[in-house]
């Protein structure tokens, strides 16, 4: 027994020595992750990243639109938040006084100016309506705050979150939401990805907020541990060079046999929830995500994904075909014919565009085709003629499966249809660009740069995933997460032997004083 336990202690100090600072990052990360509505006012200047994360020419996800305000200004919005500009481009305004303070709290996924002048802004955390020049939030019947379209069809104004379509007229000045009973496709059974099952039961998500802070206490645990057992390694060297100060190694080893027998008893009763956001933390990202990134299954009983609403975290985009007269729904499963009341059930079109797991970022009907955008590419679709060809190049695209690639060639995070010019589109890495790959905008204007920094909260995303390393490891950087993980099962498993061989020795040890 004595070599067993000397081989998984071999193991399990080095590689929790080298891994502790992984582990605490990770930790501390994930617990950000899981609550991002606190967090969201702390902002990190974006000159403190590697420069991958620096704005240049638009990227970033800077634009996720643009829309005309009157006849010579415009209004662009996206992760900067509001801002106005004159139809050349030529200069910026801040539009954001309202918002409250925190780059996600400015993030806009769309925004709509009506006829008469009334302007909505779609946001992370709600609905806002700019009233004397001032963004105030709108109260609406439902729960969720994280809203994702804006659309109007005559006088009614339709807002979409990621679970509900609201709807409000004109007649009432647009005062009051009335949410919409969306069907359920007719002869679809709700079932969830795998992928956002595991990502649920990873954050603890999958049982609300009750799960959220049992897998915050588990962070907790991993940030003891990784410190107590540093401490415990570094302690004896701490010793030797305090030798003769006796006031002072008398706490240290105080100190040490805290460290050590809080890191056992934290050990012993956060393993099994360490092992279970340790492996579900594993499937999240390449190359493990890939085999399950297709897969789907039912939703978990008595979960948050067992929801009676069929499109529960799962509407993207709206648009209206007025020639043809009815809505385009975009979800999480694919993109649906909507009846113009918005009362029947939705049917899914045969032909699909591709679209990236993190949703669609251009949608819109030009020339007879719709225009479909994401990070898996820009495409011209026409599910009526079976048509799908590549924005840029013209050429005929098969349909294929983006769920193992959420990252193409082309990440379109934004574009802007212009009445008198070329369409603008935003791609993520390289900024904005236009069919004649001309630059349609001026250099990034320095206040707008200066105010929009990363939210912590995408900071923690980019630490948490390890693409923070992306400039340092290139592609390689996808490994650390699997890798980790794999190490820190080791180490998690070695310890719970290393616990069961003392306690065995202790029980032995007693039966033979007994006796």
């Amino acid at each position: 027994m004595s070599s067993i336990y000397k081989g998984f202690k071999k193991y399990h100090k080095w590689l929790g020595v080298v891994l502790a600072f992984f582990f605490i990052l990770f930790a501390l990360s994930g617990i950000v992750l899981n609550h991002r509505a606190t967090f969201s006012e702390v902002d990190i200047s974006r000159g403190w990243l590697p420069k991958e994360y620096r704005y240049n020419n638009w990227n970033n996800a800077a634009v996720r639109g643009i829309v005309r305000l009157s006849n010579d200004s415009l209004l662009l919005y996206g992760n900067v938040g509001v801002w106005r500009t004159d139809i050349n481009f030529n200069a910026f305004d801040d539009f954001n006084t309202g918002f409250p303070k925190g780059i996600d709290n400015r993030k806009i996924a769309d925004l709509h100016v009506t006829a008469n002048g009334d302007i909505f802004a779609a946001t992370l955390f709600g609905l806002y309506r700019n009233i004397n020049q001032k963004w105030q939030k709108v109260s609406l019947p439902i729960n969720e705050e994280r809203m994702v379209a804006l659309e109007q069809r005559g006088d009614s104004l339709i807002v979409m979150s990621r679970s509900y379509l609201l709807l409000a007229l004109k007649d009432d000045s647009f005062n009051h939401f009335e949410k919409i009973p969306l069907l359920a496709p007719k002869d679809e059974e709700k079932r969830v990805s795998l992928f956002k099952t595991i990502w649920f039961i990873h954050s603890g998500k999958i049982w609300g907020t009750t799960g959220k802070l049992i897998v915050d206490i588990g962070g907790i645990a991993m940030i003891l541990l990784s410190l107590t057992g540093l401490f415990y390694f570094f302690a004896p060297k701490l010793l030797r060079k305090i030798k003769g100060r006796f006031k002072l190694r008398g706490r240290v080893k105080r100190l040490n046999r805290w460290s050590y027998k809080w890191h056992l008893n934290v050990g012993v009763f956060a393993a099994i929830l360490l092992l279970v956001v340790t492996a579900t933390g594993m499937f999240l990202r390449p190359p493990l995500l890939i085999p399950i990134a297709s897969k789907t299954v039912k939703p978990i009983k008595g979960s948050v994904l067992d929801d009676s609403n069929f499109w529960s975290d799962n509407l993207r985009d709206i648009i209206y075909d007025s020639e043809l007269k009815f809505f385009l729904l975009a979800t999480n499963e694919g993109i649906y014919a909507l009846s113009p009341c918005l009362r029947d059930a939705p049917v899914k079109f045969a032909l699909q565009p591709p679209v990236s797991v993190m949703g669609i970022n251009v949608f819109w009907k030009e020339n007879g085709r719709y225009v479909v955008g994401s990070f898996s590419g820009l495409y011209r679709w026409n599910p009526f003629q079976h048509h799908l060809s590549n924005y840029l190049t013209g050429q005929q695209v098969k349909p294929h499966s983006t769920l193992s690639s959420p990252f193409g060639n082309l990440a379109v995070a934004g574009g802007a249809r212009q009445d008198s010019s070329e369409n603008i589109f935003f791609d993520y890495n390289n900024g904005a660009f236009t069919l004649s790959l001309e630059n349609p905008l001026p250099a990034m204007p320095r206040a707008l740069v200066d105010q929009s920094g990363m939210s912590l909260w995408n900071l923690a995303l980019e630490v948490h995933t390890w693409r923070i390393l992306n400039f340092a490891l290139s592609s390689f950087y996808i490994l650390v997460v699997p890798l980790a993980g794999l190490l820190g099962i080791v180490i998690v498993i070695t310890g719970i032997w290393m616990w069961i061989i003392r306690y065995r020795n202790r029980r032995k040890l007693k039966g033979n004083e007994s006796n």
